[in-house]
């Protein structure tokens, strides 16, 4: 008889328990249900309902995670109403509960399909389409709901990104966007133009970027240029972004070959990268079709020139990468790069020079080796005036000042 006695027991106990969260919902659903609701009882509410949305005994029930999203989205349009008057109101947390009204919804929706079943006990199907059959009991209002406040979403990814809450603003602004293709809301999906798709994507990939989520900043980036988005800051971004994950290097090269066409004549970086892959994949043949094509249509700039003298001496064409990089120079005298890189080949000859002739005395290597040191300073001297950060520019020149005993500019450059 004890055990009975405690079986029942225990049994009223867990029944007790599934009846006080049961009892918490219908509570809640009371609470902001009535005509006095404000945004105070929707504040209430939110924290009050989640303990059955974690409670074993509601935690699947399709009617807690409904009264949830009520609650969320009830305290927002409060919050609304009452700014429209002039009241202060917390946009953030305003903002915040709109996010969680609608992740509770979408939760709701999952649990509102109860298969609607044959005498058999099989489920019934579509006659026509032979998609299964479901009742559902909340769904057509959470739509209702949801796309009333479609643009909503917007504007909470405004105030996110206002508040440098860049989590939320690149989810609420994602969450905007998806709504093109929410299936569930059926003839309520919105209408925008690509344009604001485009725009909108690319708020959120600079939130993404900025909360550090890298991939999802190059997802919501590539979703704005695919929806027609072409400012030049959406492939900067991309390629930025594509650079900070690891072995993402293809990436990077298909952004910059994206980009190429559009604003290669304005900017060298794209063209840059794009060579640069070709010459560690040493498809030679191909980088000089770009380069080449890319100076055609640039004649006179001079990073195109010195790109295309790399490209020469990366084939061991030492006398024609030096006439590009004079080409690049003649172009611009103050090219800080191409004076380095013409400097560094006259140098790189005195150095060939030194390694090729080991047995001759100090003398005769000076009378061979000086004449390309002498051509090689003016180009280092003046790429050292103007980038006092190379550092290999500063060894060059240090090297050249000792071998031509040259103490007092020697001293200069060591004490830099």
């Amino acid at each position: 008889m004890k055990k009975l006695v405690l079986i029942f027991t225990c049994a009223a106990l867990a029944t007790g328990g599934a009846y006080a969260q049961n009892k918490l919902v219908d509570e809640v659903k009371s609470e902001i249900g009535g005509m006095n609701a404000n945004s105070s009882t929707f504040k209430n509410a939110r924290g009050k309902i989640k303990a059955a949305l974690s409670n074993e005994e509601t935690k699947n029930s399709a009617l807690a995670w409904f009264i949830a999203g009520k609650s969320g989205y009830g305290f927002y349009d409060k919050c609304m109403g009452e700014k429209a008057i002039g009241k202060q109101v917390d946009d953030k947390d305003m903002c915040t509960a709109l996010l969680e009204g609608y992740e509770y919804f979408m939760k709701a929706l999952e649990l509102d399909k109860v298969p609607e079943l044959e005498k058999d006990g099989t489920q019934k199907v579509d006659k026509k389409t032979g998609a299964p059959k479901f009742k559902t009991k909340y769904t057509k209002e959470i739509v209702s709901l949801v796309a009333g406040h479609v643009n909503d979403f917007m504007n909470a990814g405004n105030g996110f990104y206002d508040a440098k809450d860049y989590v939320n603003a690149a989810k609420a602004w994602g969450i905007f966007c998806d709504f093109e293709n929410a299936e569930y809301l059926g003839k309520f999906r919105p209408e925008f133009p690509d344009s604001t798709y485009a725009q909108i994507r690319f708020y959120q990939g600079v939130s993404a970027w900025q909360a550090e989520d890298l991939k999802g900043a190059l997802k919501a980036f590539e979703q704005a240029r695919q929806k027609g988005y072409k400012d030049k800051d959406v492939y900067d971004y991309s390629m930025s972004v594509a650079a900070g994950i690891p072995d993402n290097d293809e990436a990077v090269v298909a952004i910059a070959k994206e980009a190429y066409p559009l604003f290669g004549k304005k900017d060298n970086t794209y063209v840059r990268i794009i060579v640069n892959d070709l010459l560690n994949k040493e498809k030679y043949d191909e980088a000089n079709k770009v380069i080449d094509q890319t100076i055609a249509e640039n004649p006179s700039n001079e990073e195109y020139l010195d790109l295309k003298g790399v490209l020469l001496e990366q084939q061991n064409k030492i006398e024609e990468a030096i006439e590009y990089f004079k080409k690049a120079v003649d172009a611009n005298p103050d090219y800080a790069k191409g004076n380095f890189d013409l400097g560094r080949m006259y140098f790189n000859k005195a150095v060939k020079v030194q390694e090729e002739n080991p047995t001759l005395n100090s003398a005769q290597l000076k009378a061979k080796t000086e004449p390309f040191y002498r051509q090689a300073l003016p180009y280092l001297e003046k790429c050292h005036a103007l980038d006092k950060d190379n550092s290999d520019c500063k060894r060059a020149l240090s090297n050249i000042y000792y071998q031509m005993g040259d103490e007092e500019k020697l001293k200069a450059i060591e004490a830099e």
